[in-house]
């Protein structure tokens, strides 16, 4: 955390530093007027809400600041914190750097970790090795990984930045997780549309107890409790594509893994995963995201195969996957407003501080075996009852100097739709536009 903090205050440094040999500045400064360049940029194909910002302001303050693929060994240090690890402080040490340009190849990046688990007496670490190839002349890009680490429950999230800084201050670590100790190996390959990956998973997953009953706020754990995973060796094979359609705004996601007794594997399971986007520009006002998705596991129905429901990507108005079962579905609709919200409102405002608005309902459900215990009835799909509706409001903050390109800072507030035993939430979070599928492609040929 503390290493991101000083990157981003060297990035600010170097992007004001121009500016004040060109004159007096505005009110907002150089870097206010540039970040508000940034948040007008927003009249690509698929309209104000996911696209990409115009950052070649951004790519030369980073082209000078040494990414030129020269760098050669960095060290940092790093930290984590959950309920099973407790403090988590370590090291990463960098040899080479992967080459930026598409046309030049290289001997890749290899990164190594060590981190010791205060709360749980154990040493954590590996080694990751990543490069980009040429085969049949087309770029494949190849992340070998193979060490020891804590890993979450519910494959379909990825945030873990934000999350730790709730565990750390306030106790609340609704996260799932358990132990996964040996290798992975990834392939992919990506163009202009469509981005395609084939996996292998060769892992010991063991679960983990509650070691760190504390946080900064003294307050009592939320929840106390962790989820344990099922015992076993995974040998899984895993296959993802993703498609932005042309001539239409609309993105796909599929995903498939596989884990058999055939391969070696302690379990034997198919998960299946579908998902579907349309960014819809109405113009300047405003976007309109529509967005489906659903799975389903068949086999044995191990926790750290499940879906699960709850958290910023599916329903606010549960806890990060409150809910899990063997299917999982969900639609949520979202209007994001074009302009500055506080503009619209005649408010005073800085251009370094772009925020937009947004409205959004969604309905989801899990069936089947359910994790933690009992299940919903239902096969291919749910039963009415198991339903779960919601509505809300959203601030979103985007900036690629904070969040990545395509990311927000998103402060949503949501209440249920029908009777059940759920109240209404405040979140706070980092997600994009269409949070329920992947990155889009890298614009390159």
């Amino acid at each position: 955390m503390r290493a991101r903090t000083l990157a981003l205050a060297v990035v600010l440094a170097l992007g004001a530093g121009p500016a004040l040999a060109q004159g007096t500045a505005t009110p907002d400064s150089s870097l206010g007027g540039f970040l508000h360049s940034l948040s007008d940029s927003t009249d690509r194909f698929f309209g104000i809400s996911a696209a990409p910002a115009d950052t070649a302001g951004l790519d030369t303050v980073l082209a000078e600041s040494g990414g030129n693929g020269r760098r050669q060994v960095s060290l940092a240090p790093s930290f984590d914190f959950n309920r099973v690890d407790g403090s988590t402080p370590g090291l990463a040490l960098s040899l080479g750097e992967r080459p930026p340009e598409p046309e030049r190849w290289g001997w890749g990046k290899l990164t190594g970790t060590i981190a010791r688990a205060v709360g749980a007496h154990t040493t954590l670490g590996g080694g990751r090795y990543e490069n980009r190839l040429r085969l049949a002349r087309q770029r494949f890009d190849l992340t070998l990984w193979a060490g020891r680490a804590s890993g979450t429950l519910n494959r379909d999230e990825s945030e873990r930045f934000l999350p730790m800084l709730r565990a750390l201050c306030f106790g609340n670590d609704w996260a799932q997780y358990d132990r996964v100790d040996g290798f992975t190996a990834a392939l992919a390959h990506e163009r202009r549309a469509w981005r395609a990956r084939v996996a292998w998973v060769d892992e010991l997953q063991s679960p983990l107890g509650t070691t760190a009953t504390w946080d900064l706020a003294h307050r009592d754990l939320e929840p106390i409790a962790n989820l344990p995973a099922a015992r076993g060796h995974a040998h899984e094979l895993g296959y993802f594509a993703g498609l932005r359609w042309p001539g239409v705004p609309l993105r796909t996601d599929l995903s498939y893994q596989t884990s058999s007794r055939r391969l070696g594997s302690d379990f034997e399971y198919r998960r299946y995963r579908a998902a579907a986007g349309l960014d819809l520009s109405l113009g300047r006002a405003a976007s309109l995201v529509p967005q489906l998705a659903y799975g389903r596991l068949t086999g044995e129905a191990v926790p750290q195969a499940a879906f699960y429901t709850g958290g910023d990507a599916t329903l606010r108005t549960l806890r990060r996957d409150e809910r899990g079962g063997a299917g999982f579905a969900i639609a949520k609709l979202e209007l994001i407003g074009a302009r500055d919200i506080l503009e619209t409102l005649h408010l005073p405002r800085s251009a370094a501080l772009p925020l937009q608005g947004a409205i959004f309902g969604a309905t989801s459900a899990v069936w089947g075996p359910n994790p933690y215990g009992g299940g919903t009835p239902g096969v291919d799909w749910p039963e009415r009852r198991a339903w779960a509706s919601e509505a809300g409001v959203s601030l979103l903050y985007a900036s690629p100097l904070f969040f990545g390109e395509g990311s927000f800072l998103r402060v949503s507030y949501a209440w249920p739709l029908g009777p059940d035993s759920r109240i209404s939430r405040w979140s706070v979070g980092i997600s994009r536009a269409l949070d329920l599928l992947g990155p889009e492609p890298r614009e390159e040929d």
